[in-house]
């Protein structure tokens, strides 16, 4: 009964959802404040490079060396094992040092650049141009066409930078080339800044992929530029300013834009975000007094109006279905990787999923023969037991909208008329009594209770569609599967997968689970299966 009751309370709190309306509030104020804090970053570039003459490489390189030293000192105070071991993780410090050449080093000297030809105001209107990069490399990747409120975008991101690099005279150039040309390399490394640390980032966490992707960046950059040898007249106001842009425009902004995240979700944030090109314009016009016309006014007006397209989901859970977008504090400090604008999202699953929900479960099992893996006669799970899981509200899907031309049309119908589900996972917060009986697991300290009541979440039926494989699904999936472990106050996750099924335990080693050993589970009957037992701690 109180097992039930327990359960049932669990079910109430997720359908009402997590957050209060208070604590939305709180997080779009934060969001906002992170995207004003990076629009006085980009005005802060502009007075050192107009106004004290600094070059744009010794800026690049004291920027990320201080952010980094600041990242790194708080990690190192937070989660200093965590630390330690991303720096022994090769395959992550791999994707870390591309994030940090492609995405961190190239942003910061592609922006500050454009914003030495120009102003800042246009230099960061110019730079979010990245997010139609990432909608077309989405849609590359989705193998589908953009939908109308994409192609839309599409059509204002283009018509607001011919706006603003001619000022509405199309016959001619109303800005320098080189600022056009560096403002749209720092569109294409927003877009590389995004989309490169996703991995890297659900495995180790934003504060240190960010923290040594800065210093990797900085250290690569000072090596190339050798600051030393430049000359700048250093001075206390110089000072200031760049102490203001690290601090203000570079911590903070990332500690506010993060928490706005954390409270009211990456959509909401990731839309409230867009006001940084219109502070970068303000600020820039009321500080530094850069002249603003009203056509530049409509191109910022117009690509403003881009990123609401591009960054708005325009499909809804199912009536009665808790939606999830995946881990909270796993964001890049931007907009957020593809999948969190809108491509494919969690929720709850419903009786109305449970035939499409049995087809991908084939899938899995197809998947699984095909590695020489024999499951036996008995199917894992039952009918019985995945409706049950349904009815407990344990079950969830991943769900994608139907293409145009009615892709998975075939099916069985799903919850909604527009969806197709494309993987599907349990996550059971009361645990799993088999592991309090397996042998040979060593789980982390601290696994159970005090009351031995669990304190952790048990994942199981991890299955993404075949026709949905290889776009990351199996990633968002671990993503969302702590943040709701998380939000249920729990302190980590279990898992248990077939020994010789080496994908999934590549997956799960690679977003940070560990390996407990191989256990023998017992349901009883004599039945022995023997597993490789998994567990996320944080």
């Amino acid at each position: 009964m109180a097992s039930t009751a327990v359960g049932t309370a669990s079910r109430e709190r997720a359908s009402a959802g997590a957050r209060t309306g208070g604590r939305v509030a709180r997080g779009i104020a934060f969001a906002a404040l992170g995207g004003v804090c990076w629009g006085f970053s980009g005005t802060c570039a502009q007075l050192m490079t107009s106004g004290f003459g600094v070059p744009v490489p010794w800026i690049t390189c004291v920027r990320l060396l201080s952010a980094a030293a600041i990242f790194l000192a708080v990690c190192a105070v937070r989660e200093p094992r965590n630390l330690l071991a991303a720096l022994r993780d090769v395959r992550s410090l791999a994707r870390i040092a591309a994030f940090a050449l492609f995405g961190v080093l190239l942003t910061q000297m592609s922006y500050l650049t454009a914003i030495s030809y120009t102003n800042a105001g246009t230099g960061t209107v110019l730079e979010r141009l990245g997010l139609v990069l990432i909608m077309l490399y989405v849609c590359l990747r989705m193998r589908r066409l953009p939908k109308v409120r994409e192609a839309a975008g599409l059509v204002l991101a283009i018509a607001g930078t011919v706006l603003i690099a001619t000022k509405g005279n199309l016959g001619a150039l109303a800005i320098p080339a080189e600022g056009l040309f560096w403002g749209l390399v720092s569109a294409f490394a927003l877009a590389c800044y995004t989309l490169i640390p996703g991995k890297a980032l659900e495995k180790w966490g934003s504060f240190i992929v960010t923290g040594l992707s800065m210093l990797i960046g900085g250290v690569v950059a000072t090596a190339a530029v050798r600051p030393w040898t430049i000359e700048v007249d250093l001075s206390f106001d110089l000072a200031l300013v760049m102490g203001a842009m690290v601090l203000v425009g570079t911590f903070a902004a990332y500690l506010f834009y993060l928490q706005g995240i954390t409270d009211a979700g990456p959509v909401r944030a990731g839309l409230v975000g867009c006001v940084e090109p219109v502070s970068a314009t303000v600020i820039s016009a009321v500080w530094l007094g850069t002249p603003v016309v009203p056509v530049d006014l409509a191109g910022v007006a117009l690509i403003i109006g881009m990123m609401f397209l591009v960054a708005q989901r325009d499909d809804r859970p199912a009536q009665g279905a808790a939606a999830y977008d995946g881990a909270a504090d796993d964001l890049p400090p931007f907009q957020g990787r593809a999948t969190e604008l809108g491509y494919y999202r969690a929720r709850r699953a419903v009786r109305g999923d449970f035939a499409r929900m049995k087809e991908v479960l084939e899938d899995g099992r197809r998947a699984v023969r095909a590695l020489g893996i024999k499951e036996g006669r008995k199917r894992y799970p039952s009918a019985r037991r995945l409706m049950r899981a349904i009815d407990d509200g344990c079950a969830y899907v991943v769900v994608a909208q139907r293409t145009a031309d009615g892709e998975g049309a075939a099916n069985a119908q799903d919850a909604a008329g527009s969806e197709r589900v494309i993987g599907m996972f349990a996550l059971d917060p009361q645990g799993d009594p088999a592991y309090a009986h397996a042998v040979g697991a060593r789980w982390a300290d601290g696994a159970d209770g005090p009351d031995g009541g669990a304190v952790y979440a048990a994942l199981h039926w991890v299955t993404v569609a075949e026709g949905a494989r290889r776009r990351g699904v199996g990633g968002y999936i671990l993503g969302t599967a702590e943040r709701i472990a998380r939000e249920e106050g729990l302190s980590s996750i279990r898992a248990d997968v077939y020994r010789e099924n080496a994908p999934i335990r590549a997956l799960l080693e690679e977003y940070g689970y560990r390996h407990c050993g191989d256990i023998e589970l017992r349901p009883g009957l004599g039945r022995v299966r023997r597993r490789a037992a998994y567990e996320r701690t944080w």
